[in-house]
């Protein structure tokens, strides 16, 4: 079939992007390798490779979904409990994310910049369902199953499964936490059914191109939902991650490798963040741990050199940015027990608490305020978002999408030469067999010609010796019956 042929039967598989003509033809591209694709994994050679197809046609679908629907998104990765939910809450504002996840609730969830407060919630359809539960059952995720079961969490699964995306707008910030809280929360029957869910809030001072996604961690005990997060981090414009400042265990490890392996070609836009350097017993002691991480993220699989590694790593504390912006005179005393005692002695507390005149009592609270906020290092992260992560982010994205382009182009490539190759020998194989095969029919056609010359020679000899053997046969007999007759002739007497 010629191309132009071809190109005109699956026109209607071919999607529409008009903010640039390059990714335009990219999307082209791909759409019509996902049509060549799906007619391949039918055919019976390629049944052992169902996990390629399925994973480069899901590529090309999130390609093709990001090209129609473009935004730059901010992945913010880690481990369960590593402070993901704390520093976005931090960044927006408001306590929006669940800070009570567990490894068995966890939705991936978006954040955005809207003049109107939404939830937008996107449901599982029946086969990823499936695939969950699957999941679940063989790695026996006992908590997951006991808890679904526990809260009822089958009576609503019907009617939610392959539901429609749900969209709702909400003037009071109250409802919507109510709203998010209904979709996410571990107590909530219906938050196992939600694949996704997406937060458009007033409050969060970024571009409305600009998406900061909560991603379930990858040791997520549900193998999909990992998957879900190693997509988005593939598919993400910059990605934090967050690790525990403590320590830096297998498990962060095994995360920092996946994030790197995924994020190969965008390793600037990728920065560590050590969270909860405030359980330090002092900044030095954070300083000596950071740069324990440099000696280790300095190697090629991670960031390939030191100065990137010293750039790139940043020790934060959401936990003293919170408090510092709720600090102020009148909430004063109620915040004093969760002040940290290394940052803010009891002295100065004492101090402020002491102090007749309002208007010094007010400078030395802001002082404490600002102390917590600048020890958090969250502005410097903002700073590093806006200056950085953000500058120029519209290019950045168009160059993000060629790369992801070339980067799909070359495993389709790949898989192709290896397999034509792989064909073409079977093919010269059989080639060679086939001559092989007529040889043997040759030769055995020329035995079977003797064969059967031979046995005409025999039974010619067989013939001419039977007819010899019936003629000496009847002399025979002539010469007994005539013995006879003279026997018979002879008189004994």
């Amino acid at each position: 079939m010629r191309v132009e042929d071809f190109i005109n039967q699956n026109r209607d598989k071919i999607v529409d992007v008009h903010w640039n003509e390059t990714i335009q033809q990219y999307v082209k591209n791909l759409s019509l390798s996902k049509v060549l694709l799906d007619e391949l994994k039918d055919e019976e050679y390629f049944e052992l490779f169902k996990d390629f197809f399925e994973s480069i046609n899901n590529d090309i679908r999130t390609y093709v979904e990001k090209a129609i629907n473009p935004n730059y998104e901010i992945a913010i990765v880690g481990a369960i409990k590593a402070g993901k939910s704390t520093l976005i809450n931090a960044l927006i504002g408001d306590d929006l994310a669940s800070v009570s996840v567990t490894p068995e609730t966890a939705t991936l969830t978006k954040f955005k910049y809207s003049k109107e407060n939404y939830v937008k919630i996107k449901f599982y359809t029946q086969e990823e369902w499936d695939r969950i539960w699957r999941d679940a059952k063989e790695k026996e995720a006992s908590i997951f199953l006991n808890e679904y079961k526990e809260l009822g969490a089958e009576r609503v699964k019907d009617s939610l499964l392959g539901k429609k995306e749900e969209f709702k707008e909400f003037l009071n910030l109250n409802e919507l936490k109510k709203e998010i809280e209904r979709w996410t929360s571990s107590q909530s029957k219906e938050h196992y059914f939600v694949e996704e869910i997406e937060i458009g809030v007033n409050t969060l001072n970024l571009p409305p191109q600009v998406c900061l996604v909560d991603t379930p961690g990858l040791n997520d005990i549900v193998d999909y939902r990992s998957e879900i997060t190693k997509k988005y981090i593939d598919s993400a414009n910059a990605v934090l991650v967050c690790v525990n400042a403590k320590t830096l265990r297998n498990e962060e490890a095994l995360t920092l490798a996946q994030v790197f392996s995924k994020a190969f070609y965008k390793k600037e836009k990728v920065y560590v963040l050590g969270t909860q350097i405030d359980i330090f017993n002092s900044s030095d002691d954070w300083e000596i741990q950071r740069r324990s991480w440099i000696k280790y993220l300095k190697e090629k699989e991670y960031f390939e050199n030191e100065k990137l590694a010293k750039e790139n790593i940043l020790g934060i504390s959401s936990y003293n940015y919170s408090l510092g912006q709720r600090l102020n005179n009148n909430n004063f005393s109620d915040l004093v027990d969760d002040f940290p005692r290394k940052l803010i002695s009891h002295k100065e507390i004492s101090k402020i608490e002491d102090e007749t005149n309002q208007n010094e009592k007010l400078k030395e609270i802001k002082k404490v305020k600002e102390k917590l906020i600048e020890s958090s290092y969250i502005e410097k992260l903002k700073n590093i978002i806006n200056n950085h992560l953000l500058k120029n982010f519209n290019e950045t994205m168009l160059k993000d999408f060629i790369e992801k382009y070339k980067v799909l182009k070359g495993e389709i490539g790949n898989f192709r030469e290896k397999h034509f190759e792989i064909l073409s020998n079977k093919k010269k194989e059989f080639e060679l067999s086939f001559l092989d095969l007529e040889e043997k029919i040759k030769a055995e056609k020329e035995r079977i010609r003797k064969f059967e010359e031979t046995n005409d020679k025999l039974s010619g000899k067989v013939k001419k010796i039977g007819k010899e053997f019936k003629k000496d046969f009847s002399e025979i007999e002539d010469a007994f019956e005539e013995l006879e007759d003279r026997i018979r002739r002879v008189n004994i007497e």
